[in-house]
């Protein structure tokens, strides 16, 4: 078992207390600590650690960079396409005030991409009895599970909207174990969440941030795209356990200010990409197709798709040399 562990982080003292917390169940694996600032601002320790900024990112990709937004924990995506060249068996993301609860974190996030995936594929149209027509033993379907999607203890990530109504009105989070049924969607989040390497070229979180209207979108409406892929594709996506601790609310005013210019596209974007066909086999071509005719207007989704676009192209080692020719004529 391989994995490579993503953290985007602003601060020493965040991602220094993240490493100690972490350094037993890291210790085997690689670590990769994207820091949001221009240049690397501190030293961190640790041989399996590896540490990039805005400085590394323009070195690596060029005058590509701007595919990586900055300023938001979007950035993390550089930590992805660094992630897929080490060829991990999965890859994980995590937020920098996120800590363990136990041992196992990482053992739990792979069993749960390398065991059968089972959910219903028939029901009942009755209670009580099973009506005429059931199958007594083949009712669930099984496949592959692609992406497990961890969820945390002490601070749920909510909205800001939602942090407001549950000053005056609380209700206890219960995180729920279960598999993402098909044509439904989820609301991921990047706090913590590990997908088998594979899924990479479909992994990238949207352009927000600096210079951007949008933000606090980039991993949900990631999310909305990789699962209509997945749906497509026949493969599996779970929610719920391993469980972290989520150390830090973040403010709320900031948040509100941050998502309400994203809240009426969230409203319809993943209908949107429900209604898109797919035919590719692989996440690339299906993530390429999605980039070439989701039905989004404007300049910010126009940049988007380019964006997603490029992304692909990263990993296609074939026309990597191609790349920067082809964005030059978009």
């Amino acid at each position: 078992m391989r994995a490579c562990i993503v953290v985007p982080t602003i601060r020493e003292e965040s991602i220094a207390r993240f490493l100690r917390e972490w350094r037993r169940e890291f210790a085997d694996h690689t670590v990769l600590v994207i820091e949001d600032n221009p240049s690397k601002s501190f030293g961190i320790d640790g041989a399996n650690v590896r540490h990039y900024s805005w400085t590394e990112i323009d070195q690596e990709l060029g005058e590509l960079s701007w595919i990586i937004p900055r300023r938001t924990d979007c950035i993390r995506s550089f930590g992805f396409y660094k992630a897929y060249q080490l060829q991990p068996d999965f890859v994980v993301s995590l937020d920098d005030d996120c800590y363990p609860l136990d041992d196992g974190f990482l053992k739990q996030h792979y069993a749960r991409l390398t065991q059968p995936a089972r959910s219903a594929a028939w029901l009942s149209t009755m209670d009580g009895v099973v009506p005429r027509g059931v199958p007594y033993h083949r009712t669930m379907r099984e496949g592959e599970c692609v992406l497990s999607h961890g969820l945390w203890q002490n601070v749920p990530d909510l909205d800001a909207v939602s942090q407001l109504a549950a000053v005056r009105h609380p209700h206890a989070a219960v995180p729920k174990d279960q598999f993402i049924p098909r044509a439904t969607y989820f609301p991921m989040c990047g706090m913590n969440v590990a997908v088998k390497t594979k899924v990479v070229p479909a992994f990238y979180f949207l352009l927000m941030g600096q210079g951007y209207t949008f933000d606090r979108f980039g991993d949900i409406w990631a999310g909305v795209l990789l699962k209509r892929i997945c749906d497509h594709l026949g493969l599996f996506v779970h929610s719920g356990s391993p469980l972290v601790h989520h150390a830090r609310a973040s403010d709320v005013w900031s948040n509100l200010k941050k998502e309400v210019p994203g809240l009426e596209i969230n409203e319809r974007l993943w209908s949107v990409v429900d209604a898109v066909a797919l035919t590719g086999t692989t996440f690339g071509e299906c993530y390429a197709e999605l980039a070439a005719t989701l039905p989004m207007e404007g300049p910010y989704w126009d940049k988007v798709k380019q964006a997603m676009l490029v992304w692909t192209q990263l990993f296609d080692v074939s026309r990597q040399s191609n790349v920067t020719g082809h964005i030059a004529a978009v």
